[in-house]
């Protein structure tokens, strides 16, 4: 199918387009050692009022020696700075995204001890928990970023709604769906599509587009694995019957939420990579130089 190409070609844009703004640092990777890498992460999602505390953070991140004692000092510096306050407007979100989060592991949790899943459903449900952290902290992070917040959000429930329009709000919809090739386009390449280049002329920078599209992937991921999850267990094993035949009642479970975790990640990715793409074509067409106008000759000097 012509958008698989399209998907399978978008991290080979990505890699030739970072590659083209520093090969070096592409070829050869950071030569910093992974403790100091993190912590300058971690302080460039501070706000002013807290720059002078990072500073001081990198500064005695500096004066350590050891290894375990340098990622003990940078996870911990790391978490300080998701979570330390001014918030702003932010803090409403992130309280959010919180609560999507928690409630997305407690109904699955629920339902991995009520129809007992098994050692695979524990393992599944440990999967999901990591998941949802990074999720989770990535969110946290772009929330911080100025003027990402709101497009973002916006933009993860621009895309979720849409998949539901798609495939039909109710739990049987959800469950039964299988997108047709025009709904595939929509889905996969014109939504993630128009979430990037959306982020990029909402704050005319490329750099700002691309986090836009993380923030809606992420904060899509997150409401599409709530809403799955409630689905799952609003059926429980009732619906139709799956396709493969034969499940029992714990079988059909299992494979409804493994089927969400997949999707979780497929369509995170997605939006991730097709946005990030847009975002940076948005800003090359809205930036492509007009070729400059030939010199008038005075017709006098041409006689």
């Amino acid at each position: 199918m012509p958008f698989f190409f399209v998907v399978l070609t978008t991290p080979v844009a990505v890699a030739i387009a970072l590659y083209r703004r520093n090969p070096r640092r592409f070829l050869d990777g950071p030569t910093e050692d992974p403790p100091l890498r993190l912590l300058r992460w971690a302080v460039s999602l501070l706000s002013p009022q807290r720059a002078e505390w990072g500073q001081a953070m990198l500064g005695e991140l500096a004066h350590l020696d050891g290894r375990l004692r340098r990622i003990r000092f940078a996870f911990g510096c790391t978490g300080a700075a998701l979570i330390l306050p001014p918030w702003g407007r932010a803090a409403a979100a992130h309280w959010a995204t919180i609560g999507i989060t928690a409630a997305s592991f407690t109904i699955y949790t629920g339902l991995t001890v009520h129809y007992r899943l098994g050692v695979g459903g524990w393992i599944a449900l440990a999967v999901v928990g990591i998941i949802s952290l990074g999720y989770l902290l990535g969110a946290s992070a772009l929330l911080r970023r100025p003027g990402i917040a709101l497009p973002g959000l916006l933009g993860g429930l621009f895309a979720t709604m849409v998949g539901l329009g798609l495939s039909g709000f109710t739990a049987v919809n959800l469950v039964t769906f299988i997108p047709s090739p025009w709904q595939q386009w929509v889905r996969v390449i014109a939504v993630p599509a128009a979430i990037g280049a959306a982020g990029t002329l909402w704050r005319r920078d490329p750099a700002a587009g691309r986090r836009v599209a993380r923030l809606a992937a992420l904060s899509a991921g997150l409401l599409q694995l709530l809403y799955g999850t409630v689905a799952v267990a609003y059926l429980g094993g009732g619906g139709p019957p799956d396709q493969d035949g034969g499940f029992t009642l714990r079988g059909t479970v299992s494979d409804r939420l493994a089927s969400n975790i997949v999707d979780l990640v497929v369509s995170t990715l997605i939006i991730a990579m097709i946005g990030w793409a847009a975002a940076l074509a948005g800003y090359l067409l809205r930036h492509t130089p007009t070729p400059a106008a030939a010199p008038a000759t005075d017709p006098i000097q041409g006689a």
